[in-house]
């Protein structure tokens, strides 16, 4: 991300923004009754907002949200042991998670459910054309986007959907076996930052000469929880999967216009459609991806060499393949975990929030008291580069001139030179405005343990943390297998990067906020929460309370008065692609409701092909064409007279042959529409409107 960019020209943007106070009520505790058996629910909600919400990841680069291409998902798994212990595992399809939107869904579902603070992990994909300005801090509210502030409708429209899919999959749990594993899978990520991993002490046999190398020094797990409900007739069927993947979701450049799940969508979608198929469910499959140690993990996309002038072309083809590549293998993993599916399902979890400008040691690590930014933030990371200021070695990342390298270089900021200069960035970006509450929290399932951590974890500082509670657990004598980072989850607090990356100040380690110990203090927190886990059984440690004051602003489409009718504005007509990195599609436009009014998380637009004398949903190789997929698009284009609005829907990809037509959905008072009715042939042929 280009945090920070306003930086550069010394402006401070805070202005006379409006604060608000948002006091959390912390939910009393309780005990959840033993069930006897173990159950499980699933289910995924629909968070995407209306146009207009700014996207998370590219800084103030990002364009607003024009509408999507593929929704905005949050999906919870809910797995009770029968035996008084209950996690909800909820993955979402945003840059980040946020401390604050965790306490708001822990408020709301802890009576109906019996779940503690620390019995729920919000995790997220860290898709970069995602809707943001939720978060728990005025820092990254202003610097994550081109928007500014917090956003509380969309907050409160998040938490609301989450909490209600918490409860959903409480309430429509079954008989439950679950199976953890692993599977090593390579070609789908590399290593972006090689010259800061071949600084770690650990690290041997790295050549930067060799052109696999990247591809070799990556996290390559991909880790799974699948999880199988009895159904009505007493067998056990595939409900779904929580799992990690460790890459960055920037499978789509900075120019993206429309919100998006980047590569995890296709991912996620596939193993849900084709396990659905398979085993003919009569509920609908939920794969709740999240991402890894992903810090230094970029997609495995074809090289373009980086980028200082410019922005790379939006690539949608190379996002569908990886993500299909991934899926594919999510779904061998799936398939292999069937023989080990078991209902002894053992569950725990152990959470401590800590102010980390409090409690600045752990052992003998000792992180800043006070955040700073690095030049190379300003930057950006290899492949995503802010045009022209990367050019710059002052702000180029890794570049001798980036890094301070003669005196002041000692202390717990290390050769960190501040972006906007130490002495000048605190008066810009005061202290306090930053992150501060670490939720440090674990969660055990079986022989897998989870560790959720608001930070960009790298993969050597993923192994690190790992291996800290990973040796506590051996040294206790608890059998377990697994470990893993879960970044991006609970909140966000840009990078963690070992030491000795942090030395080199690329772009991870100019973002690793709290200084060049950060990783070795997060292991040590880690570890000693696992130690008093292990010795005392359930460990809850909340803040006294939870109380945020935030700036505010609102990006959310006003509400309007519609008074006009639905009607088609253009007839369904072929665009072409151009470019290699383009694809075929098929568009309609229509006048429809304002967009505060048109509820963007339900569908809205399909596709149908005639059978005979008979309109049916068009079901490509068993995934349906509608905008619950990844071929169907919505865009926001104008407003209109009346309260009304001017929409486009675009079907990218569509299959040669056969007699198609566009489906409007109802909405309100406004009845379902149909397009005219249309064929498609390749090539000059086009699009034919039928008879």
């Amino acid at each position: 991300m280009r945090v920070l960019l306003s930086l550069l020209v010394f402006v401070s943007l805070t202005g006379c923004a409006a604060t608000q106070e948002i006091f959390v009520q912390q939910p009393s505790a309780h005990s959840i009754a033993a069930e006897k058996v173990p159950t499980a629910g699933a289910v995924s909600v629909d968070i995407t907002p209306p146009p207009g919400m700014p996207m998370g990841g590219y800084s103030v680069m990002a364009n607003r949200g024009q509408g999507f291409r593929t929704r905005i998902k949050a999906r919870v798994v809910y797995i009770n042991d029968g035996k008084g212990q209950s996690v909800a595992l909820v993955q979402t399809d945003l840059t980040a998670a946020s401390l604050l939107l965790q306490h708001e869904v822990a408020a709301r579902v802890a009576e109906k459910t019996g779940l503690k603070p620390g019995d729920i992990a919000i995790t997220a994909s860290h898709s970069h054309s995602a809707p943001v300005n939720f978060f728990d801090n005025d820092f990254y509210n202003k610097h994550m986007s081109s928007g500014q502030w917090l956003e509380p409708d969309f907050l409160e429209f998040a938490a609301s959907r989450i909490s209600a899919g918490i409860i959903q999959a409480y309430e429509s749990r079954r008989p439950a076996k679950i199976a953890t594993g692993k599977k090593d899978i390579y070609g789908y990520n590399r290593n972006r930052s090689l010259d800061s991993y071949v600084l770690n002490n650990d690290v041997q046999g790295v050549e930067l000469d060799d052109p696999q190398a990247k591809f070799e020094a990556v996290n390559p797990s991909l880790y799974m929880v699948r999880v199988d409900v009895r159904d009505d007739d007493g067998k056990y069927k595939p409900l779904g999967a929580f799992s990690s993947f460790s890459v960055h979701a920037t499978a789509l450049s900075v120019p993206v216009e429309v919100y998006n799940a980047d590569l995890f969508a296709y991912a996620q979608k596939d193993l849900e459609w084709k396990i659905r198929d398979r085993y003919k469910t009569s509920w609908p499959v939920v794969h709740a991806l999240s991402t890894g140690t992903q810090g230094d993990m970029a997609p495995a996309l074809e090289e373009h060499g980086d980028n200082y002038f410019g922005h790379f072309d939006v690539d949608w083809k190379a996002a569908k393949k990886l993500g299909q590549g991934i899926g594919g293998e999510a779904i061998s993993l799936f398939e292999a975990l069937g023989s080990e599916l078991s209902s002894d399902i053992q569950l725990a979890s152990a959470a401590r929030e800590l102010n980390i400008r409090e409690h600045t040691k752990a052992g003998d690590v000792e992180i800043c008291h006070d955040a700073a930014v690095g030049n190379t933030v300003a930057a950006g990371a290899y492949e995503r580069r802010t045009p022209w200021l990367s050019a710059i070695p002052f702000f180029h990342g890794g570049n001798v001139m980036a890094r301070r390298w003669w005196f002041f270089k000692d202390g717990c900021q290390g050769n960190k030179r501040h972006l906007g200069f130490s002495f000048l960035q605190p008066l810009l970006e005061p202290k306090d405005s930053f992150p501060n509450t670490v939720m440090f929290q674990l969660l055990r399932i079986n022989d897998m343990v989870v560790l959720p951590l608001p930070f960009e974890t790298t993969t050597e500082s993923g192994r690190r943390i790992s291996a800290a509670v990973s040796d506590t657990f051996a040294a206790a004598g608890e059998d377990v297998k697994y470990v893993w980072v879960a970044s991006n989850a609970n909140g966000y607090f840009g990078y963690t990067t070992t030491p000795e990356e942090y030395s080199r100040q690329n772009y991870e380690g100019g973002h690793t906020l709290y200084g060049q110990y950060t990783t070795p203090y997060l292991a040590a927190q880690l570890g000693t929460l696992a130690q008093d886990f292990l010795q005392n059984g359930r460990v809850q440690e909340l803040k006294p309370e939870w109380r945020y004051e935030l700036k505010v602003n609102h990006f959310l489409p006003e509400a309007v008065v519609s008074n006009g009718k639905r009607e088609w504005l253009q007839l369904p007509h072929e665009v072409s692609a151009e470019e290699p990195n383009e694809e075929n599609y098929v568009a309609v436009q229509w006048l429809d409701l304002g967009p505060d009014q048109i509820a963007f998380d339900q569908r809205l637009v399909r596709v149908e092909h005639k059978v005979g004398d008979q309109w049916q949903q068009l079901v490509i190789n068993g995934e349906p064409v509608h905008d619950d997929g990844y071929d169907i698009e919505v865009r926001y284009l104008d407003d209109s007279d009346n309260g009304m609005a001017e929409y486009e829907s675009r079907w990218y990809n569509p299959v040669v042959g056969g007699e198609y037509r566009f489906v409007i959905e109802a909405r309100d008072n406004q009845p379902q529409i149909t397009s005219a009715s249309f064929t498609y042939g390749s090539g000059s042929a086009g699009v034919a409107l039928a008879e």
